[in-house]
């Protein structure tokens, strides 16, 4: 008797799916908040990547005239900056002579960005692209020019984060780190002439090039307003 009614329960099968499920239901349930908060970051990582590539591939592309709109890059007609801007607002001699930029970058903060119109430095352009991004974002938009290489580098970061994902992976935000050439073929070759004219002055200077260069900056420091 005994014995047979062991045998029942070892065929006995009610029971079994309610079982596994109370053993595989929680797995998949860890499971699907798992890709459900990876895939929020990722998208979240994506906006401000596609954020940060708009406003800098806007900034290289309106670069060379102050009046472009930072958004359609449209300017009005017969509105032009001046014949030597890039020497004064561009900051490209200070930067050959040691004075301004060259290793230093213009930066301005995204959050304390301004319309800043009619303004034609370099501050003045990244400021009017800081207002194209989305107010959630913040950090700082770069300007670096070295003659031959003129960089905009955005370096943004969300300052939105859902709960969910400060408890999945800490109070790091969503970033991201683009770059953008301003490209300007004929006025690359005009620079690279001026860049070996300046060197060789420099190299047969009787002083020698470091006080050439020196009395070239003071030059320059006198003509700043």
């Amino acid at each position: 008797m005994i014995g047979g009614s062991r045998s029942s329960l070892r065929q006995d099968s009610s029971g079994v799916f309610a079982l596994e499920a109370s053993m595989v239901l929680p797995w998949v349930m860890v499971l699907s908040c798992l890709v459900l908060l990876f895939a929020l970051y990722v998208s979240l990582h994506s906006q401000v990547y596609f954020s940060s590539s708009i406003a800098a591939e806007r900034a290289a592309y309106g670069w060379s005239n102050s009046a472009k709109d930072a958004r359609t890059g449209a300017y009005p007609a017969e509105r032009y900056d001046g014949l030597y801007w890039r020497m004064k607002d561009d900051a490209l001699l200070q930067g050959w002579f040691g004075m301004a930029t060259g290793n230093r970058p213009v930066s301005v903060p995204i959050a304390l960005a301004s319309n800043a119109e009619g303004d034609s430095s370099a501050s003045g352009k990244l400021a009017r692209i800081g207002t194209t991004m989305p107010g959630s974002l913040s950090g700082v938009i770069e300007y670096r020019n070295i003659g031959i290489q003129r960089t905009v580098t955005v370096k943004a970061r969300s300052g939105w984060l859902p709960e969910a994902l400060v408890k999945f992976r800490g109070q790091k935000p969503a970033s991201a780190d683009v770059s953008a050439l301003v490209v300007e073929p004929a006025e690359l070759i005009r620079s690279f002439d001026l860049i070996r004219y300046y060197t060789a002055k420099m190299k047969d200077a009787p002083q020698g090039a470091n006080v050439y260069r020196e009395e070239a900056a003071g030059i320059l420091r006198k003509r700043q307003p």
